[in-house]
């Protein structure tokens, strides 16, 4: 138990590093990781497109840039989805290094037209979802 502890914690060291051979190095000694980060990935992603959706749903009602709050408000009854305003503000700078929001001048946040496309995506595969639970 201790030993994959401490793997875990040498792998986010190295992971955090960026070195590639590194890595690969120890995903091929300790093929488990793969497994462990692959849902860390998984469920990372499924945040990131519940936001990003939810900014494309926002800025098309508004017409402007989305605050914080309002994006907040559109998780909560839009999509059922409560999250902490740090978390969403967490997504949405991971998600501008992706290139798919960006934060307006004047505060706020915008979509980019790669970011459309990916919360395009998202809604026309959760639609039905979202309808039948705001109906």
């Amino acid at each position: 138990m201790f030993k994959k502890k401490k793997i875990r914690e040498d792998f986010d060291e190295v992971f955090k590093s960026g070195n590639e051979g590194k890595i690969k190095a120890m995903l091929a000694e300790n093929p488990w990781l793969l497994e462990e980060w692959q849902g860390k990935m998984d469920a990372t992603i499924e945040h990131q497109k519940e936001v990003i959706a939810a900014l494309g749903v926002m800025e098309d009602e508004l017409v402007s840039p989305v605050p914080i709050d309002e994006l907040s408000s559109c998780l909560r009854v839009d999509f059922g989805i409560q999250k902490e305003e740090a978390k969403i503000l967490e997504v949405l700078n991971e998600s501008e290094t992706l290139g798919l929001c960006k934060k307006a001048p004047g505060g706020g946040w915008t979509l980019t037209p790669e970011g459309g496309k990916f919360c395009d995506n998202y809604l026309n595969i959760h639609l039905g979802n979202i309808g039948s639970e705001v109906s």
